[in-house]
């Protein structure tokens, strides 16, 4: 068996076992295998989706959210600007709450509508189109421009009615808190 290591332009090292012991293809020991002797492991998410958890699928959530996850991957990886669909962040802050960033450049609080129900956040607006000068041509253009709208899944203990937000440099900073009463209440069974 021999081991071999490569690595990609981005930094990831993709390993291959090539042999009769190479494990996760099926063959026995000693045999030969259909693909040509030579099988891949890597390690973390494969480029470009979501990988499938080491112990299966436990819910339809978790389909979903691979499903989620490989969408989104190829629309980053078809155009690095995805004007239609903010980019976003969600970051957990621990007891305060959560932190819901979006990159949303040239724009101004004026220009953005945020919206919040149970359990998911929306934002929308329109990103105008520059005028052009006189006798101006537009060669190329990768920048999206007309309305846009994003939604996002939030925690379940999200307080939704003390959610705040402001714009600073083109980011917009949405402030999720945690619900006060978090503990689980006992129900009497009558």
């Amino acid at each position: 068996m021999t081991r071999e290591s490569e690595q990609d332009g981005a930094g990831r090292v993709d390993e291959r076992t090539s042999g009769a012991d190479a494990a996760g293809d099926g063959a026995a020991a000693g045999g030969d295998d259909a693909g040509g002797g030579e099988t891949r492991a890597s390690g973390g998410k494969k480029e470009g989706g979501s990988e499938r958890p080491r112990g299966g699928w436990t819910s339809f959530t978790d389909i979903q959210e691979a499903v989620t996850d490989l969408v989104d991957s190829a629309i980053r990886n078809v155009s690095p600007v995805t004007g239609r669909h903010p980019r976003y962040d969600l970051v957990d802050l621990g007891e305060p709450g959560y932190l819901l960033s979006f990159d949303l450049p040239g724009l101004e609080k004026d220009d953005v509508d945020v919206s919040a129900t149970e359990g998911e956040v929306t934002i929308g607006g329109t990103r105008p189109r520059p005028s052009l000068p006189e006798g101006g041509e537009v060669i190329r253009s990768e920048r999206s421009y007309g309305r846009f709208q994003r939604s996002v899944r939030v925690p379940a203990d999200v307080d939704v009615t003390r959610i705040s937000a402001r714009m600073t440099n083109g980011v917009l900073e949405i402030s999720l808190p945690r619900k006060e009463d978090r503990e689980a209440r006992k129900v009497v069974v009558e």
